[in-house]
């Protein structure tokens, strides 16, 4: 009766044990990804850290999965040095969190260097970004208007 009783106590507890308790808010993940990601360019760290294995990728040209985002990025970061990215935004709704971002080349055509609009859009549970989707705009070299894209 004891052993029936330990054994059922263990099974109880054992799905708390095994959970992930995540502290930080889903827009505290994204905001600490992004940052080793874009800014530090750390690929497979933030990676390995932020991103879930069976990561979820909507961009029709990437691959999905944890690992096809890490070589796809790696080669990006390492063929791209004056890439640079500053992020303007981070807005959140429960588990989904949106990022809006400047990117741009120090140098290279004056395209690249104008750079692009950014919004990344991630689904987070857990510590772990699940899912991502993305918009990309260029910045053009003239407006119709004086408000700017940031």
């Amino acid at each position: 009766m004891r052993r029936a009783l330990l054994v059922a106590i263990a099974l109880l507890a054992a799905p708390a044990a095994n959970a992930e308790t995540c502290k930080l808010t889903p827009k505290e993940v994204v905001t600490r990804f992004l940052h080793e990601f874009y800014i530090e360019k750390k690929v497979r760290s933030s990676f390995e850290k932020w991103v879930d294995p069976g990561y979820i990728q909507h961009n029709p040209y990437a691959q999905t999965g944890r690992e096809a985002a890490i070589q796809f990025l790696s080669k990006f970061v390492e063929d791209n040095p004056g890439q640079k990215t500053d992020i303007r935004h981070i807005i959140a709704d429960g588990n989904m969190v949106a990022a809006h971002s400047h990117g741009w080349q120090e140098s290279g055509t004056p395209e690249q260097r104008r750079g692009f609009a950014v919004v990344d859009m991630f689904r987070v549970e857990g510590c772990k970004v699940m899912e991502h989707w993305d918009v990309i705009q260029p910045v053009p070299e003239a407006a119709a208007n004086t408000n700017t894209m940031f």
